[in-house]
């Protein structure tokens, strides 16, 4: 369970680090890049092979290198388009448009939960191997 609290303390530090040094807004709701960047550092480091020297029983070099990497293609990122309306303007998007933007959001959303199971799964996976003599010895 220390792979945790190391998966932890690399998310922070990653998302601390890219609101610092990139930028962000601050009405940004930063808690689910935290969420999917902790699962995927914690399943990532699990899987990946032991490098390095160990600290309270955990190599935690792949956990490094996992949160680095998701780190720069979080960076390597486009920004989102920017939209700006002029005073005066009319409004130019469709009812089909908006409704296309909608449906995408929600398929996004979705798509979100699915990757967080998914990081789940397979950071508890890596579990199974540890906890199956267990429950054949007994």
């Amino acid at each position: 369970m220390v792979e945790m609290v190391v998966s932890l303390v690399l998310a922070f530090t990653v998302i601390w680090g890219l609101i610092a040094f990139v930028g962000g807004r601050s009405d940004v709701n930063v808690w689910p890049a935290f969420v999917l960047f902790f699962l995927a550092i914690w399943a990532g480091g699990l899987w990946l092979t032991l490098v390095g020297p160990s600290m309270i029983g955990v190599s935690w070099m792949p956990f490094l290198f996992v949160a680095i990497f998701i780190a720069l293609f979080w960076v390597a990122a486009p920004p989102p388009p920017k939209r700006t309306r002029r005073a005066g303007e009319q409004a130019t998007t469709s009812a089909a448009q908006e409704k296309d933007t909608a449906v995408t959001a929600a398929d996004l959303g979705f798509l979100f939960w699915v990757l967080l199971v998914a990081l789940t799964i397979a950071a508890l996976a890596r579990y199974a191997p540890m906890v199956a003599p267990v429950a054949q010895a007994s």
